[in-house]
């Protein structure tokens, strides 16, 4: 994918992201399809959810063009553009219908398996798995381990979308980054739906900054989650080291962290791991006095620190780059401990959807 085609991807997505957005933001309001405050949520005002929508259309008006002009250099993708689109529109279905009604844990998984299967089918499968010392093949498990993939990523930005601007700042920084090292590796019109991506995300935060004029939703944040997924599944076809599956978790690292730690925080407390919690690290930053624009600063630096990272494995020696990368890692926990044993108690009891009404309020107030 030439620098023309990048320039040309990213305009057009953002062009297209700034009609579609106003428009999604009248037809919530006109439709009363808003989210409302209540259990679990933040902002004091009804707001539009069709974040979500909006992503999807200017992401494949965009792709469509983009194959429709230069289709010699998108040939290479084939038919696997039908299933990665399946797989959107299965995400975005099921994240819209869980938005205006709440499904079951276990009815957005099965969704997420069903994206997961179809990008199997279509050719895009983990075939190995990649550490910074060496691959290992994974034959027979490669369905497994492709549909474990895709769910995890899907996930992984829905999990930070909490806060305005956090989930799409995040998921803007990773994707810059990884464009960066797609010219690297040179892996040509894969690049598209990265592009495509951060030409949206420039456009959304402008109306996703506190406070927020649009939400992604659920079906807007895990569809990011899945491009990257996409993205990730492409792209060490492509690049000319088999050892590239593991930069796009690299630039991922914040919200591939909160996943872990979340899962792990209410597994071990005995609740339900793919349940909704006031727990996370933003809910505690802001309960430690933090404002939105400090917490964003905070998850926006460590985004870049680990696109740093992943930058850094294709000069330096992957090793000594990836031992800084654990320390970094082990420090941002230790602060995460430290914040929590910090916390007062009926303090802790408010992020966890308890205390009165006032404390509620207060919480809310604080970070939309």
């Amino acid at each position: 994918m030439s620098v023309l085609q990048i320039a040309i991807s990213l305009i057009v997505s953002g062009g297209v992201a700034a009609l579609m957005i106003p428009l999604m933001i009248r037809i919530g309001y006109h439709y009363r399809m808003l989210d409302m405050p209540g259990q679990h949520k933040r902002h004091k005002k009804p707001t539009p959810i069709l974040g979500g929508p909006a992503l999807f259309f200017s992401t494949w008006i965009t792709v469509g063009l983009m194959v429709l002009i230069f289709q010699e250099d998108y040939a290479e993708l084939g038919g696997a553009i039908l299933y990665i689109l399946s797989g959107a529109l299965v995400i975005t279905l099921v994240g819209l219908a869980d938005d205006f009604s709440p499904l079951t844990a276990w009815a957005k998984l099965a969704a997420q398996v069903g994206a997961g299967l179809l990008l199997y089918l279509g050719g895009l499968r983990v075939e190995f798995i990649s550490t910074p010392m060496g691959s290992l093949e994974i034959g027979s498990l490669s369905v497994l381990i492709t549909v474990l993939w895709v769910v995890m990523l899907t996930n992984a930005i829905n999990l930070i979308d909490g806060l305005d601007g956090l989930a799409a700042g995040v998921s803007l920084i990773g994707g810059i980054i990884l464009i960066v090292i797609g010219l690297f590796y040179q892996v040509g019109s894969v690049l598209v739906f990265l592009t495509v991506l951060c030409g949206f995300l420039i456009v959304f935060l402008r109306f996703n900054w506190h406070p927020a004029k649009i939400f992604l939703g659920d079906s807007g944040s895990m569809q990011i989650g899945y491009y990257f997924a996409v993205f990730s599944l492409i792209f060490p076809l492509k690049s000319y080291t088999i050892s590239a599956l593991y930069l796009p978790l690299l630039v991922l690292g914040v919200p591939i962290l909160e996943t872990i730690s979340s899962a792990s925080r209410r597994f071990i407390s005995g609740k339900n791991i793919m349940g909704a919690d006031r727990r996370h690290l933003f809910h505690y930053l802001s309960l430690m006095g933090f404002s939105p624009r400090q917490i964003l600063s905070i998850f926006y630096f460590m985004a870049f620190v680990f696109g740093l990272a992943a930058l850094a494995m294709f000069f330096w020696d992957r090793l000594i780059v990836f031992g800084y990368l654990v320390f970094f890692m082990v420090v941002i926990f230790a602060l995460f401990f430290i914040l929590i044993t910090n916390v007062s108690p009926k303090k802790r009891d408010t992020a966890s959807g308890g205390g009165n009404n006032g404390a509620m309020k207060r919480f809310r107030s604080r970070l939309r």
